[in-house]
């Protein structure tokens, strides 16, 4: 595996972007949960695209999962919640995921903040003041060091160290995902205060499940690639 995009791709990283983007782009078919306010449904490309940033790094990752939802478009146009718009927040949260395992937690941090805040630019978002709560928690953790020590266990041959690592890049790249997701969602749809206020507590359900999802399924794939030598110690 591969963790970086360069100008000039490898045949190596060519066939991960191939695979992983494929992957992305089957799973868009797959209904995770339903999208509230809006027709359509969240597929499960939201579980998928961390686990693909965190294993093919945040480049390479965030494009595979780029090109795979842009696929997913046309094979499944009831997952479009967003028309042509919906791969970004899934790409960014493989991003993300992938920028953790990088040690630079700062970028899915700034991602959250500038989302959080272009939410709360609107009316209906200011009314809904406690609705990105958790997005919040999931930027200071990207700030944090455990977002640096989760960086540096990735490295760690460890299991215990590799879900940790694991979960902590899952959480951070799932909820850059919902919250640029939220932030296009009031603006795209004009959602009012009322809905908004509905799923406060109902969306982290959601996303803990999908974390969970991700640590465990993440934590096998990448402990197993890691430890076989297809995947870089950095």
């Amino acid at each position: 595996m591969v963790s970086q995009l360069h100008p000039h791709l490898t045949a190596r990283q060519v066939s991960a972007i191939a695979i992983f983007a494929a992957i992305q782009a089957v799973v868009t078919v797959i209904p995770f949960s339903i999208a509230i306010g809006v027709s359509g449904s969240i597929t499960l490309g939201v579980v998928t695209a961390p686990l693909i940033g965190l294993l093919l790094g945040p480049l390479t990752g965030g494009f595979s999962v780029l090109v795979g939802a842009l696929i997913g478009l046309f094979l499944n146009p009831a997952g479009a919640i967003f028309g042509i718009l919906t791969p970004l927040p899934a790409a960014l949260g493989a991003l993300a995921a992938g920028f953790i395992r990088k040690g630079r937690g700062y970028v899915p941090a700034m991602i959250i903040l500038l989302c959080v805040g272009a939410f709360y630019l609107h009316p209906f978002g200011r009314a809904a003041m406690f609705y990105p709560w958790l997005n919040v928690v999931a930027m200071i953790l990207a700030f944090s060091p455990v977002a640096n020590l989760a960086a540096n266990y990735f490295a760690s041959n460890g299991l215990k160290k590799t879900t940790f690592a694991v979960a902590i890049a899952g959480f951070v790249g799932t909820m850059t995902d919902h919250t640029f997701g939220s932030a296009l969602a009031i603006w795209y749809y004009n959602l009012p205060a009322d809905i908004w206020n509905l799923v406060t507590y109902i969306y982290p359900v959601e996303r803990i499940i999908t974390v969970t999802i991700v640590t465990v399924v993440g934590t096998a794939v990448y402990y197993r690639l890691k430890l076989s030598g297809m995947l870089d110690a950095s």
